[in-house]
């Protein structure tokens, strides 16, 4: 009888067990799903590399997770966007000199480049990292522009919430966070002044013409600048604080479109002199000069990451001893020979990136692999891409006082792995990945144990910067969850909740703060003005066709992005000669006000039909010119 009792709550306990895995594997996979704002940031990449087409080889592309179907967002925390700014300029594999310890980071050799920069090289002979940490103009000549005018800041205060953008530095590129719900603790609110002001329409429409009649820009450029606004309008979506063109463009698309929007602005603020803003400015740093940091509470964080890269020319030996190694092992079971193929003819870069240990910043380069890990990303089935997030979410989760040292990308290293070892069969969500699970995390003590994970494609440690110290605590954290798996899954879920319930809190730093400052005592949107004017001077001076080249890569990229962004039914002309006319338009637009409808339906068509013909003529016009 009481082993009847004894088998009945075990299985009641199992079946609880099951319930509660599959509900975290069903979060899991929820949370990593793609949304609105994923497909958005694919579609500026593509409009961004249709442009620069125009004038080079420079690209622009969404990787990491978020192409690899991985990404763990939660509803405090959207994660990363990663991008990569890919340089038209190719380095040859033999200008590489790798380093002998740490063979993923390397130097390039500027004189063994056909590109001649003006910069420098470092003793004589070594390219000079800062040339992709700035996003440098000889390397970047129509990226850079770009960049400059989509990581401006971002400062903004709704009815119901306040969001600021800030701009930090990262180790292979920069990062723009993101916060909603931003508030300053009251203790460092006493200490800050600082206004909120609704942005002056007027003072930013009346700013941004000045500085394009002052600018070096042709009469046609201006016309087809301001104008531009006009079609940006249509395409400016109802939740254009999230979107990257409604943060860039929008105080100027209002100003150029809204004359409610000047009326109301110029009566409810009064304009301030640029002497009283100065003396707010001195005000608020000699009032918080003492402080080195602000608390800050916020309710939502996402964040983006720009990477510049220079594209690798010819092919690594390093690839082609891996593809030998997967090929000719009858013990690697993953990836198919179709896939090492695909990878083994896959784009390599280098990003500015010190090294791990003993670096020399102004000269560590490090291979970027992102086209390979997309490629095995896509080869993985559903049940091993779970496993993925069930490790990402211990790393955000129960490991989270190490996230820093022991990142993501390490683990999905040891996976990958793995994965050539276990029987794809393991993955199994219903019964088996817990195993498969413990199979990799047992791989990390191995490797924390040695002190040393192979990068998946070289011969080169990864973790050569962990102490003996932070090794053994991480491996007694890693047995924990092998012992109770459940437990330290359920830490994830936890802290989401718990995060949930109240604001998050970070450290923002003085020179943060008083970039913000600024920002907010400037209703004329003047960063904004100042960038898009000089990146469009610049794209002028990189052409030499007066203009003509600059014109056909706005028109083309604006067809592109009507299409995508709008339900305009307007048609592309297929030749420069089948365009429509200024005089047909306006036959059209007559025709439309004589017109009696007979139905509400029937004008609608009509107008829609009007608006087609405008875009259509606007953009026909520019493009024959």
């Amino acid at each position: 009888m009481e082993d009847s009792e004894n088998q009945r709550n075990m299985q009641s306990a199992y079946v609880y067990l099951q319930r509660k895995l599959q509900y975290f594997y069903k979060t899991l996979e929820e949370h990593c799903k793609q949304v609105t704002n994923d497909a958005r940031q694919f579609r500026y990449c593509r409009y961004i590399t249709k442009f620069a087409s125009h004038f080079g080889k420079e690209r622009c592309m969404v990787a990491g997770s978020t192409v690899e179907g991985t990404r763990l967002r939660s509803n405090i925390n959207e994660g990363d966007f990663d991008y990569l700014i890919i340089s038209g300029i190719s380095i040859p594999v033999d200008a590489l000199e790798h380093r002998e310890d740490l063979p993923c980071f390397v130097h390039v050799r500027g004189d063994k480049i056909q590109h001649s920069f003006s910069h420098s090289l470092v003793d004589g002979k070594y390219l000079n990292s800062r040339i992709l940490k700035e996003v440098d103009g000889e390397a970047f000549k129509i990226m850079r522009g770009l960049f400059q005018v989509f990581t401006m800041p971002f400062d903004s205060s709704g009815n119901h919430s306040h969001d600021v953008d800030f701009n930090r530095e990262a180790k292979p590129g920069m990062c723009k966070e993101h916060y909603v719900g931003f508030q300053l603790v009251d203790k460092d609110a006493d200490n800050l002044y600082m206004r909120q002001p609704e942005t002056d329409m007027r003072a930013t429409n009346n700013y941004f013409q000045s500085v394009m009649t002052s600018s070096d820009l042709s009469p046609s450029m201006i016309s087809l600048l301001t104008n531009i606004l006009g079609i940006l309008a249509e395409t400016y979506p109802n939740d254009d604080s999230s979107t990257a063109v409604g943060q860039t463009f929008g105080g100027l698309i209002e100003a150029a479109t809204s004359d409610s929007a000047i009326a109301k602005s110029t009566s409810a603020q009064p304009k301030r002199s640029k002497q009283s803003i100065g003396e707010n400015d001195r005000h608020y740093i000699e009032d918080s000069s003492g402080k080195k940091v602000f608390r800050v509470k916020f309710n939502y964080k996402s964040s983006k990451d720009f990477i510049a890269a220079f594209p690798l020319e010819g092919k690594l030996k390093c690839l082609e001893e891996w593809r030998v190694r997967i090929l000719t092992s009858n013990n690697v079971l993953w990836p198919s020979s179709e896939t090492v193929e695909r990878i083994c003819q896959s784009e390599v870069y280098v990003v500015a990136k010190p090294a791990i240990v003993n670096p020399s910043a102004d000269i560590d380069f490090c291979l970027g692999f992102n086209q390979a890990e997309l490629i095995l990303a896509s080869s993985l089935s559903s049940d091993q891409r779970l496993c993925v997030l069930l490790l990402k979410a211990l790393q955000k989760g129960y490991l989270k006082r190490y996230s820093s040292v022991l990142t993501t990308f390490h683990w999905k290293t040891a996976f990958y792995y793995q994965c050539g070892q276990i029987d794809p069969a393991l993955f199994d969500r219903h019964s088996t990945i817990l195993l498969a699970l413990e199979s990799v995390l047992s791989y990390m003590i191995e490797c924390l144990e040695k002190r040393y994970l192979k990068h998946y494609f070289l011969e080169s440690n990864l973790i050569a910067h962990i102490t003996e110290k932070e090794a053994n605590e991480i491996r007694q954290n890693i047995k924990e969850i092998i012992e109770d798996p459940e437990a330290a899954l359920q830490v994830y879920f936890d802290t989401n909740k718990e995060c949930e319930r109240s604001k998050q809190e970070e450290e923002i730093s003085l020179k943060e703060m008083e970039e913000m400052k600024k920002r907010r005592n400037d209703p004329s949107n003047k960063k904004p003005a100042d960038n898009i004017i000089s990146m469009m001077t610049d794209l002028q001076k990189v052409e030499t066709s007066k203009g003509s080249k600059l014109t056909k890569a706005i028109v083309d990229t604006l067809y592109m992005v009507i299409k995508e962004e709008t339900d305009i039914p307007f048609v592309r002309p297929n030749t420069s000669q089948e365009h429509d006319s200024i005089d047909d338009l306006l036959a059209q637009g007559s025709r439309y006000l004589t017109t009696n409808f007979r139905s509400q339906k029937e004008k609608k068509k009509a107008a829609e039909e009007l608006k087609a013909k405008a875009f259509a003529t606007f953009l026909s016009e520019f493009r024959s010119k």
